[in-house]
């Protein structure tokens, strides 16, 4: 006797004899398909609600995947881009000379202003942190930064202060703020840099 459907609904109402329950169970705990009646109509329907749920989740889970993906991305793009546009913008690296002698040159620039001394070349490295020099100048910073000279000594420039800055052997290397700042330098000194910088 095979399994048919209308046994399984006799077996799930109680109207089943006990030689067809007993048969029922023992179909039940072998877990096949071989004895049961259209058997192929019911693997079909199987097969086709089976196969529905995962094509389901599947496009679900791809849909998902490819907005995250693409949403992560365009947001790396745009942190990525802004960090080096507005690095560029605000940090620069650029050198500047006097070749005359007796006149000084004025350049103003987004995060500093300098007044180049008479026969002067200064570098002003604000992405690498780094100044190199020769002769005599004058920053005045429009921020706070931090530079490193040839010597590694690290010298700090306030914005709004005005920094005298020599080489010169008469001075050695001097680093003075303010202009109320010279007034404690040596007088020698003071006749100097006031002949060489007109405006101070």
């Amino acid at each position: 006797m095979k399994i048919n459907p209308d046994m399984l609904h006799k077996y799930a109402s109680g109207q089943c004899s006990e030689d067809e329950k007993l048969l029922v169970e023992k179909w039940l705990e072998s877990d096949s398909w071989d004895s049961i009646e259209e058997q192929e109509v019911v693997a079909e329907e199987v097969g086709k609600s089976i196969w529905h749920g995962v094509s389901e989740q599947t496009v679900a889970t791809r849909r998902i995947s490819w907005a995250k993906i693409t949403a992560a991305a365009a947001v790396l793009f745009i942190l990525g881009f802004s960090f080096l546009h507005f690095r560029q913008e605000t940090l620069d690296s650029l050198s500047f000379a006097n070749e005359s002698l007796g006149e000084t040159k004025f350049f103003v620039r987004e995060n500093y202003d300098v007044l180049l001394g008479g026969n002067s070349n200064v570098k002003i490295d604000l992405v690498n942190n780094k100044l190199l020099f020769s002769g005599d100048f004058i920053l005045k910073p429009k921020c706070d930064f931090k530079l490193l000279d040839a010597d590694q000594n690290t010298l700090v420039f306030k914005a709004g202060r005005e920094y005298f800055v020599s080489d010169s052997p008469d001075f050695g290397k001097i680093v003075a703020f303010q202009k109320s700042d010279l007034a404690f330098l040596p007088s020698s000194m003071q006749i100097k840099i006031r002949e060489q910088f007109q405006s101070i």
